[in-house]
Protein backbone atom coordinates (compact mmCIF):
# COMPACT_ATOMS: atom_id res chain seq x y z
CA UNK A 1 0.00 0.00 0.00
CA UNK A 2 1.46 3.36 -0.72
CA UNK A 3 0.87 5.87 1.78
CA UNK A 4 -0.84 9.45 1.18
CA UNK A 5 1.37 12.27 0.25
CA UNK A 6 0.41 15.19 2.69
CA UNK A 7 1.21 18.89 3.66
CA UNK A 8 0.80 19.98 7.06
CA UNK A 9 -0.55 23.35 7.47
CA UNK A 10 0.50 25.48 9.89
CA UNK A 11 -0.62 25.87 13.04
CA UNK A 12 -0.25 29.93 13.75
CA UNK A 13 1.24 31.28 16.94
CA UNK A 14 2.97 34.48 16.41
CA UNK A 15 1.77 37.20 16.83
CA UNK A 16 -0.93 35.91 19.26
CA UNK A 17 -1.14 36.74 23.40
CA UNK A 18 0.39 34.02 25.42
CA UNK A 19 -2.96 32.60 26.54
CA UNK A 20 -3.74 32.19 22.67
CA UNK A 21 -0.32 30.85 22.01
CA UNK A 22 -1.41 28.39 24.99
CA UNK A 23 -5.25 27.78 23.82
CA UNK A 24 -3.75 26.75 20.24
CA UNK A 25 -1.37 24.29 21.67
CA UNK A 26 -3.54 22.45 24.10
CA UNK A 27 -6.73 22.47 21.48
CA UNK A 28 -5.70 23.22 17.72
CA UNK A 29 -5.39 20.43 15.77
CA UNK A 30 -3.17 20.75 13.07
CA UNK A 31 -4.65 19.80 9.46
CA UNK A 32 -3.41 18.36 6.32
CA UNK A 33 -3.98 18.27 3.23
CA UNK A 34 -3.23 15.37 0.72
CA UNK A 35 -1.06 16.86 -2.24
CA UNK A 36 -1.95 13.76 -4.80
CA UNK A 37 -4.92 11.83 -5.33
CA UNK A 38 -4.40 8.40 -2.65
CA UNK A 39 -5.78 5.57 -3.57
CA UNK A 40 -6.62 2.45 -1.00
CA UNK A 41 -7.60 -1.38 -1.66
CA UNK A 42 -10.30 -1.88 0.86
CA UNK A 43 -10.43 -5.52 2.61
CA UNK A 44 -12.68 -6.31 -0.28
CA UNK A 45 -10.91 -5.32 -2.79
CA UNK A 46 -12.56 -2.76 -3.98
CA UNK A 47 -10.21 0.19 -4.61
CA UNK A 48 -11.44 3.87 -3.42
CA UNK A 49 -10.14 7.42 -3.93
CA UNK A 50 -9.70 10.11 -1.79
CA UNK A 51 -9.07 13.28 -3.95
CA UNK A 52 -6.31 15.73 -3.96
CA UNK A 53 -6.62 18.52 -2.35
CA UNK A 54 -8.70 17.13 0.49
CA UNK A 55 -8.16 18.86 4.01
CA UNK A 56 -8.32 16.72 6.99
CA UNK A 57 -7.46 17.10 10.43
CA UNK A 58 -8.71 14.12 12.34
CA UNK A 59 -11.78 15.90 13.47
CA UNK A 60 -14.30 13.26 12.52
CA UNK A 61 -12.49 11.11 15.42
CA UNK A 62 -13.73 12.42 19.45
CA UNK A 63 -10.83 14.14 21.30
CA UNK A 64 -10.62 11.52 23.86
CA UNK A 65 -9.15 9.38 21.12
CA UNK A 66 -6.49 12.04 20.43
CA UNK A 67 -5.30 12.16 24.34
CA UNK A 68 -4.29 8.28 23.92
CA UNK A 69 -3.24 7.85 19.98
CA UNK A 70 -1.88 10.14 17.53
CA UNK A 71 -4.25 10.40 14.36
CA UNK A 72 -1.33 10.58 12.18
CA UNK A 73 0.21 7.84 13.82
CA UNK A 74 -1.19 4.20 13.39
CA UNK A 75 -4.26 6.04 12.87
CA UNK A 76 -3.73 7.86 9.87
CA UNK A 77 -5.15 5.88 7.49
CA UNK A 78 -8.46 5.29 8.82
CA UNK A 79 -8.38 8.97 9.99
CA UNK A 80 -8.46 10.26 6.46
CA UNK A 81 -11.00 8.06 5.58
CA UNK A 82 -13.14 8.36 8.16
CA UNK A 83 -12.74 12.30 7.57
CA UNK A 84 -13.52 12.25 4.20
CA UNK A 85 -16.94 9.77 4.83
CA UNK A 86 -17.98 12.20 7.40
CA UNK A 87 -17.71 15.00 5.54
CA UNK A 88 -19.31 13.75 2.47
CA UNK A 89 -21.03 11.16 3.43
CA UNK A 90 -19.53 8.76 0.32
CA UNK A 91 -16.18 7.37 -0.95
CA UNK A 92 -15.00 7.38 -4.81
CA UNK A 93 -14.16 4.32 -5.63
CA UNK A 94 -12.67 2.66 -9.11
CA UNK A 95 -13.96 -0.16 -11.06
CA UNK A 96 -12.35 -0.72 -14.86
CA UNK A 97 -12.65 2.88 -16.26
CA UNK A 98 -15.32 3.72 -13.67
CA UNK A 99 -15.47 6.16 -11.14
CA UNK A 100 -18.58 6.47 -8.67
CA UNK A 101 -19.83 7.38 -5.36
CA UNK A 102 -19.51 4.54 -3.07
CA UNK A 103 -21.85 3.88 -0.38
CA UNK A 104 -23.36 7.21 -0.45
CA UNK A 105 -25.69 7.88 2.07
CA UNK A 106 -24.57 5.11 3.99
CA UNK A 107 -24.65 7.58 7.45
CA UNK A 108 -23.03 7.52 10.97
CA UNK A 109 -23.26 4.09 11.89
CA UNK A 110 -22.51 2.54 9.20
CA UNK A 111 -19.22 5.09 8.70
CA UNK A 112 -18.12 4.56 11.60
CA UNK A 113 -18.07 0.43 11.35
CA UNK A 114 -16.66 0.46 7.76
CA UNK A 115 -13.54 2.52 9.16
CA UNK A 116 -13.70 0.06 12.17
CA UNK A 117 -13.20 -2.67 10.08
CA UNK A 118 -11.06 -0.83 7.64
CA UNK A 119 -9.06 -0.01 11.20
CA UNK A 120 -8.56 -4.01 12.26
CA UNK A 121 -7.60 -4.53 8.66
CA UNK A 122 -4.78 -2.19 8.41
CA UNK A 123 -3.44 -2.05 11.90
CA UNK A 124 -4.21 -5.33 13.42
CA UNK A 125 -5.11 -3.99 16.55
CA UNK A 126 -8.58 -5.10 17.43
CA UNK A 127 -8.42 -3.57 20.64
CA UNK A 128 -7.64 -0.19 19.76
CA UNK A 129 -9.34 -0.02 17.16
CA UNK A 130 -12.81 -1.26 18.76
CA UNK A 131 -12.20 1.16 21.51
CA UNK A 132 -11.32 4.31 18.40
CA UNK A 133 -14.86 2.91 17.50
CA UNK A 134 -16.63 2.84 21.18
CA UNK A 135 -15.57 6.41 21.38
CA UNK A 136 -16.92 7.29 17.59
CA UNK A 137 -20.43 5.91 18.44
CA UNK A 138 -20.60 7.91 21.87
CA UNK A 139 -19.30 11.33 20.77
CA UNK A 140 -18.35 11.55 17.67
CA UNK A 141 -22.13 12.11 17.04
CA UNK A 142 -21.45 16.19 17.58
CA UNK A 143 -19.07 16.15 14.42
CA UNK A 144 -21.24 14.05 12.57
CA UNK A 145 -23.78 16.60 12.76
CA UNK A 146 -21.95 19.23 12.25
CA UNK A 147 -20.02 18.37 9.02
CA UNK A 148 -23.37 17.31 7.52
CA UNK A 149 -25.03 20.82 7.91
CA UNK A 150 -21.71 22.17 6.28
CA UNK A 151 -21.81 21.57 2.27
CA UNK A 152 -18.61 20.83 1.36
CA UNK A 153 -17.50 21.55 -2.51
CA UNK A 154 -17.48 18.60 -4.32
CA UNK A 155 -14.06 17.16 -4.62
CA UNK A 156 -13.30 14.96 -7.89
CA UNK A 157 -10.50 12.61 -8.38
CA UNK A 158 -8.03 14.12 -10.64
CA UNK A 159 -6.69 10.45 -12.16
CA UNK A 160 -9.95 10.81 -14.21
CA UNK A 161 -10.67 13.10 -16.75
CA UNK A 162 -13.97 14.02 -18.02
CA UNK A 163 -14.35 11.47 -20.50
CA UNK A 164 -14.89 9.26 -18.14
CA UNK A 165 -18.40 8.16 -16.87
CA UNK A 166 -18.89 9.49 -13.32
CA UNK A 167 -21.75 7.40 -11.82
CA UNK A 168 -23.23 7.36 -8.14
CA UNK A 169 -24.48 4.41 -7.11
CA UNK A 170 -24.60 2.08 -3.08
Amino acid sequence: MEMPKLQPYPIKTQHFSLVSKLWRLLFRKRQWQLIEDWHYVLPNKRVVVVPQGFVFDGSSYPAIVWLLYSPTGLLLIPVILHDFCFQYNYLWAVHDDRVFKFKQGNGFLKWSAFIRNVGVQRNELLLIDYFTWLMCIIFGWINWLSFQKKKENELFPKDYNNNKKINSTK
